[in-house]
């Protein structure tokens, strides 16, 4: 076993860690010293793709880590950025992580060997993401909603769980997210999956769900992921209320504007069970359960976050038009400059 290295002349790595960031210096540096220090047998490449360069704040930490490339991505939008990474990478297996990540020892090597060992059985894999402190109310209030823990037991997600979903939609978020995936590269070469969806993701109008956007493509197209619950990384969650409350609005809207989405896109009528079905109902449940707990002493939910995410919901179809009048300008002015 040794760390991950960069890519030796003549001969393309194994893996491509793909980590987007956004003028966070400190947390992307403590993210690239674990990267760094992966133990692998695999030949590994790490890709820094800075969606901000204009600060020069991603640059000067990058170059602190020999072998790992720097990329630029001016446009702003997680989807973007990691598009612009995956475009790079070199190896047949992509790896996409956050900043604000952190991984143990064996990470890569636990996350990515089902890819390997079994190519025909998996497309793609996700592993647990454990807080790294529960102490802050903001803190506390996102392990409350769930954080993004994913559970202890390996689970196998294909298009057959998915369509047993029949009235409201599949919980995507069950399967993981890219802050701890794995992916054959082949797939976002597959015109039925492709890259990122630009329209989504933090960065954009819509602010979330390209992630979970890009489950269910891999899922639709016939694929399987699995979840590695012992492939597990630390996530620092937000410390302030005002940077959670902005995290859940993005979160729900984000929601809708995919639900929109799969409607216009891919005339999935489950969507319309999700937004006129479920979504009322987990919030008059999670309202209720909340004034329950308030009337006797208790409390566990912010009632100003509830409000907060109640309205994001609305937004959504909006947003999602928003960012589709972006990704189209942006769309033809990089086509009138070639």
């Amino acid at each position: 076993m040794r760390g991950a290295s960069p890519k030796l002349p003549g001969r393309p790595p194994d893996i491509s860690i793909v980590v987007s960031t956004y003028d966070r210096p400190e947390s992307l540096r403590r993210c690239l010293t674990a990267l760094i220090a992966q133990q692998t047998t695999r030949l590994v490449e790490t890709i820094v793709v800075d969606n901000h360069p204009q600060s020069g704040m991603t640059a000067a930490v990058a170059a602190q880590f020999p072998g790992v490339r720097w990329l630029r991505e001016p446009v702003p939008g997680l989807s973007r950025a990691r598009n612009r990474g995956i475009m790079a990478a070199q190896g047949a297996v992509i790896v996409t992580t956050d900043d604000d990540v952190v991984a143990p020892p064996f990470w890569i090597e636990r996350l990515t060997a089902p890819l390997f060992e079994n190519p025909n059985q998996y497309a793609a894999t996700t592993g647990n993401c454990l807080p790294s402190k529960v102490e802050t109310e903001a803190e506390l209030l996102f392990e409350a909603y769930g954080g993004l823990q994913h559970g202890n037991h390996p689970a196998h997600y294909d298009w057959q769980w998915m369509s047993r979903w029949r009235i409201c939609f599949p919980q995507l978020w069950r399967i993981g997210t890219t802050a701890n995936a794995a992916f054959r590269a082949s797939l976002f070469r597959d015109e039925t999956v492709g890259l990122f969806e630009t329209r989504l993701g933090t960065g954009t109008a819509s602010g979330a769900w390209e992630d979970l956007y890009c489950f269910y493509k891999i899922l639709r197209a016939g694929y399987a992921i699995a979840y590695i619950p012992n492939a597990e990384v630390i996530h620092s969650h937000r410390e302030e209320i005002t940077e959670l409350t902005r995290q859940i609005r993005g979160y729900r809207c984000g929601e809708t504007a995919f639900l929109t989405l799969m409607l216009a896109r891919h005339r999935d009528m489950r969507a319309i069970g999700q937004i006129f079905l479920w979504i009322p109902q987990w919030l008059l449940t999670l309202l209720f359960q909340e004034l329950w707990r308030r009337s006797k002493g208790e409390r566990k939910f912010s009632l100003r976050l509830f409000r907060a995410e109640s309205a994001a919901y609305f937004a959504g179809p909006w947003a999602l038009w928003r960012a589709d009048r972006v990704t189209r300008q942006i769309d033809r002015r990089d086509a009138e400059s070639l």
